[in-house]
C-alpha cells in the first residue's frame, strides 16, 4: 500500500495535494511564483475567426476561406478577399508538443489590444474596408455569443470584439502549454515568418503561457515547466482534465525571476534552446539526455 500525504496547497482553502513520501521534496517548489501566467485569447465562433489562406495576391492581401466547419455553431463558408494587417497565425493545444509546435491556421483578430475593445468601427471601415467587409456578413451570429453580451454589449464596443487578447498577447516571445491535458507540455512561441511576413503567433484559450519580450528569459521559464519536477508538482494538485493546465496553477510554483548573470539560470535557457532546435531536427534520443539533465537542474533550483 502506497502512504500518501494529502495537504491543501497555497492556502487553508485551497486544492488538495495529494504526494508519497518519496516526493515530499517537492514541497521546495511550492512558493509565489514571479512570473504571472495567462490564458490564451478567445477567438469564438471560431467559422467565423480562424482563416485559411487560398491566395496572396501582389498587393498583399488574401484571399481566405472561413473554417465553418470548426466549432459549434452552423456558420455559412465564404471566400473573400480581406487586407492581411489583423491576420496571424494561431495555436491551440493541440498543436502543441514537448519543446516544439506544428499548425496550420490562421485567425482574424479584432481585438484592440491595448484598449480590451474591437478597433472602432470607423477606423475599421475606412482602414481596412475589405475586413469589415467580410466580418459585416456575419454580423448577426457575431452578437449572439454569450461573450459578447456578457463583456461588450452593455457598453457598446464593435460587434466583432473578442475576449482574453490584450498587449500580453503580442508579446516578442511566449512558454505556451496544453491547457486541457493531463500533463505539462510546453514550448517557446515567438514570431513565424508567413507568405506574407514575419507575424506574432497567437495562442489560444486552450493553451496558458507565460509572456516574455526576452528569448533567453522564455527559454529559462520552459526549461522549468517542461522538467519532471514542476510536471510532477502540479500534478500533485491539479486533475487531469480541461482545468488541468490553467494559469492559476503556476500560481504555486515559486519560479524566481530570471537573472542572466546566474549560471543556473542560463544553463537552464540553453538546455531548452537546444531541445527545440532538436525537436525541429528530430533527434528524440539527444532530447532524452538532455531532459535528464534538465530535471536535475531544476531540483537545485527549488530543492
Amino acid at each position: 500500500k502506497k502512504k500518501l500525504l494529502a495537504q491543501p496547497i497555497g492556502k487553508p482553502t485551497g486544492s488538495w495535494q495529494t504526494i508519497s513520501e518519496k516526493q515530499k521534496q517537492l514541497a521546495g517548489i511550492e512558493g509565489s511564483n514571479f512570473y504571472q501566467a495567462r490564458l490564451g485569447a478567445r477567438t469564438e465562433p471560431y467559422g467565423v475567426f480562424w482563416l485559411e489562406i487560398k491566395q496572396i495576391l501582389s498587393n498583399g492581401n488574401l484571399i481566405v476561406r472561413n473554417l465553418a466547419e470548426r466549432g459549434k455553431r452552423e456558420i455559412q463558408q465564404v471566400e473573400e478577399t480581406i487586407e492581411n494587417d489583423l491576420v496571424f497565425p494561431i495555436i491551440s493545444g493541440a498543436d502543441i508538443k514537448r519543446w516544439g509546435i506544428g499548425f496550420k491556421n490562421y485567425v482574424l483578430i479584432t481585438q484592440d489590444p491595448h484598449k480590451r475593445a474591437g478597433y472602432p468601427e470607423n477606423t475599421l471601415r475606412s482602414d481596412l474596408p475589405q475586413t469589415y467587409g467580410y466580418l459585416l456578413r456575419f454580423k448577426n451570429e457575431l452578437l449572439e455569443r454569450a461573450a459578447y453580451k456578457k463583456y461588450h454589449a452593455d457598453i457598446g464596443n464593435p460587434f466583432y470584439s473578442q475576449y482574453n487578447v490584450a498587449n500580453y498577447t503580442f508579446t516578442r516571445y511566449k512558454v505556451v502549454w496544453k491547457r486541457m491535458a493531463g500533463d505539462l507540455i510546453a514550448t517557446v512561441i515567438s514570431q513565424w515568418k508567413t507568405p506574407f511576413g514575419y507575424k506574432i503567433i497567437v495562442p489560444t484559450d486552450t493553451t496558458s503561457f507565460f509572456p516574455v519580450e526576452n528569448e533567453n528569459e522564455a527559454h529559462y521559464l520552459c526549461a522549468i515547466v517542461n522538467s519532471q519536477p514542476v510536471r510532477d508538482f502540479i500534478k500533485s494538485f491539479s486533475s487531469a482534465g480541461r482545468g488541468f493546465g490553467s494559469p492559476s496553477v503556476m500560481e504555486h510554483v515559486a519560479i524566481p525571476r530570471f537573472n542572466p548573470k546566474n549560471e543556473l539560470h542560463r544553463k537552464l535557457s540553453e538546455i531548452s534552446q537546444k531541445c527545440h532546435q532538436f525537436k525541429t531536427e528530430g533527434k528524440e534520443k539527444e532530447i532524452e539526455g538532455l531532459e535528464r539533465e534538465n530535471d536535475g537542474l531544476v531540483k537545485n533550483l527549488f530543492m
